[in-house]
């Protein structure tokens, strides 16, 4: 049986819920302030790709082994979902995931859960660890305010906004028309069914075939 924060809130009632929660909120707090005192983090990871620097996932690890240990957390990651896309012509396999965390106060046993997505692409059969990295690398950035330069408004080839690639698009023409493509674009908030993010595409696409 899946624990839910329902039924942990039936076992123990409200008012312990929120005293746990608040002791796992303060280590994540006492976590954050000890991250920013050691300032913007060295991006130690090359891409000789696309040329850029980042903070690899080996980075994270070894600081989060020590910052978790030192603060009484622990984390779990389950994968909820996993899609296939087509890439770019140069890394033409894409590999999108969904990852469910756990972040647990070890003295307590409570936890609170987050999902989220890392998409990968890579010319190879790397795209689906990548998209793995890029999830747990933006649930630990986000969760605790990483600094580590990694600007994602910055105008660099890891963060620039990927559009649905021409099959995709081919795709989804051939699906909608009419009305339906005008409420398409219209709920995606574009113009054209070129502008579609990538992301969006893939799972649309993949709505359709699970509807087929």
């Amino acid at each position: 049986m899946q624990i839910t924060m329902d039924t942990i809130t039936n076992e123990l009632g409200a008012a312990k819920v929120l005293e746990l929660n608040a002791k796992l909120q303060q280590k994540k707090n006492s976590l954050r302030a000890e991250l920013k005192e050691k300032g913007i983090l060295q991006r130690g990871g090359k891409n000789d790709f696309d040329h850029y620097k980042y903070f690899s996932e080996a980075q994270y690890k070894e600081l989060f082994t020590d910052l978790f240990s030192k603060h009484g957390l622990e984390l779990k990651i389950n994968e909820i979902d996993y899609l296939v896309f087509e890439g770019t012509e140069k890394q033409a396999n894409g590999r999108m995931v969904k990852m469910e965390f756990y972040l647990m106060d070890t003295e307590t046993g409570f936890f609170e859960t987050s999902v989220l997505t890392g998409e990968g692409i890579d010319k190879g059969d790397k795209a689906g660890y990548k998209a793995d990295t890029g999830a747990l690398k933006y649930f630990l950035a986000d969760t605790f305010m990483v600094a580590t330069g990694d600007d994602p408004e910055e105008d660099s080839p890891q963060v620039k906004l990927r559009k649905a690639s021409p099959k995709q698009i081919s795709l989804l023409k051939s699906k909608y028309t009419g009305e339906n493509m005008t409420k398409l674009l219209e709920a995606n908030g574009i113009d054209v069914i070129e502008d579609l993010p990538l992301e969006k595409a893939s799972e649309i696409i993949s709505k359709l075939k699970g509807g087929q």
